[in-house]
């Protein structure tokens, strides 16, 4: 693909990864069609440049996914490239033993995480490979993971969410490469974002940053140049990119 022919989808368009591909998509002159729950962030992000177009979307709404996506593709650039970016990192472990009254994972963090982080991207890409493929047009489907999908202590249900998504890219990749679609993960590790920080302590992301050989966090901009790469590459099909620093979790 060319960078400056696509038409993309970028969810969770208002913040961390998604705010900066879509900037970067719109300075190399590609349509940037921007979703995200947080109209507002929307607003902002399209402030800086106005090629984006902006549509507020909850992922995990399936019917308000569909009428997005159906309204797509009713514009004359129809997208052909799908990036799942829209998450949550929250944390906790199976068994809290400082916790009272119940020490265990709670019910609703698990369903908030798998319904985001999972169901938003089984949602949305059920409902665009369906218009590329009845509208016959070749595409690209980027799904964001992260080094969590491994198995990583506290992350019980977001290591699970991402570790499925990891899967799903791989079986979608198989059944949808005749159709002329790919499907591709990046699997980041620990990321100077301020989700990065928000999600954890200075003591944790200090322990991760001191294990990772190049003893530093990465840069969205180094996630933003493997998303080039791949809509670049067009051999490139079913693999989770890693881009973690030589962390291994």
């Amino acid at each position: 693909m060319i960078l400056d022919q696509i038409k993309v989808v970028v969810t969770g368009a208002g913040s961390g990864f998604g705010r900066a591909m879509s900037l970067f998509f719109a300075e190399n002159n590609a349509d940037v069609y921007a979703l995200d729950l947080n109209y507002e962030s929307l607003l902002l992000l399209q402030s800086e440049n106005n090629r984006i177009q902006i549509f507020k979307c909850d992922v995990t709404d399936n019917e308000e996914v569909e009428s997005v996506i159906e309204g797509l593709f009713l514009i004359v650039n129809k997208p052909n490239v799908l990036i799942n970016n829209a998450g949550v990192m929250l944390n906790s472990p199976l068994v809290n033993i400082l916790k009272r009254p119940d020490n265990r994972h709670d019910i609703d963090l698990w369903k908030k995480i798998i319904d985001i982080n999972q169901n938003g991207v089984f949602y949305m890409t059920r409902s665009f490979v369906s218009k590329l493929i009845s509208n016959r047009i070749k595409g690209l489907i980027i799904n964001i993971s992260l080094i969590a999908a491994n198995g990583n202590i506290g992350q019980t249900a977001y290591s699970a969410s991402k570790a499925a998504v990891e899967s799903m890219t791989k079986v979608w990749a198989k059944e949808l490469g005749s159709f002329g679609i790919r499907s591709v993960a990046i699997a980041p590790g620990f990321i100077d974002t301020n989700g990065t920080h928000n999600a954890l302590e200075d003591k944790m992301l200090n322990h991760w940053v001191n294990n990772t050989p190049i003893k530093r966090t990465g840069k969205i901009e180094e996630i933003v140049s493997t998303v080039k790469f791949i809509i670049e590459n067009d051999f490139v099909n079913g693999e989770v990119i890693n881009v973690n620093g030589g962390l291994v979790i």
